[in-house]
C-alpha cells in the first residue's frame, strides 16, 4: 500500500526534523536486494535516552524532552510496517542522535506471481 509507506516515511521525516535542531543533519537511506528494502532515517538530533527508548513506539507516550503532539507517530508507524510483514528498528543516543530503520519484503515479480518462475 503505497499510501501506507509514504504515510510512514512522511512521519519519520517529520520526526527527524522536530527534534533535530537548524545546525543538524537529516540522512534518507534506500538499499534493496532481491527479498527486502530497508529505507532508513538517521538525523544528528536530540536522542532518545536508554531508559526512553523502548517506550517510543507505544501509543500516547511522549517523552521528557518530546517534542510530539499526540504520541501516536511511532506506534502508527510499526502498525503499518508490521502489516506490511516488515520491521521497524530505532536506535539512538541521547544528545547524538537518532536512526530508524524500516525493513519491508518486496513483493513478488510478475512472473513468480503467475506462476512462471
Amino acid at each position: 500500500d503505497e499510501g501506507r509507506i509514504k504515510q510512514v516515511l512522511l512521519n519519520l521525516l517529520d520526526n527527524a526534523i522536530k527534534f533535530t535542531d537548524e545546525e543538524g543533519t537529516i540522512y534518507l537511506t534506500m538499499d534493496t536486494d532481491p527479498q527486502q528494502v530497508i529505507l532508513s532515517v538517521t538525523d544528528t538530533g536530540i536522542g532518545i535516552s536508554e531508559e526512553e527508548i523502548g517506550f517510543v513506539t507505544e501509543k500516547f507516550w511522549k517523552g521528557k524532552t518530546s517534542r510530539s503532539h499526540t504520541g501516536l507517530g511511532l506506534s502508527i508507524c510499526e502498525e503499518i510496517v508490521k502489516a506490511h510483514g516488515g520491521e521497524l528498528t530505532i536506535k539512538s543516543k541521547l544528545g547524538m542522535g537518532t536512526s530508524v530503520t524500516v525493513t519491508l519484503p518486496r513483493e513478488e515479480n510478475d512472473e513468480k506471481k503467475e506462476g512462471k518462475a
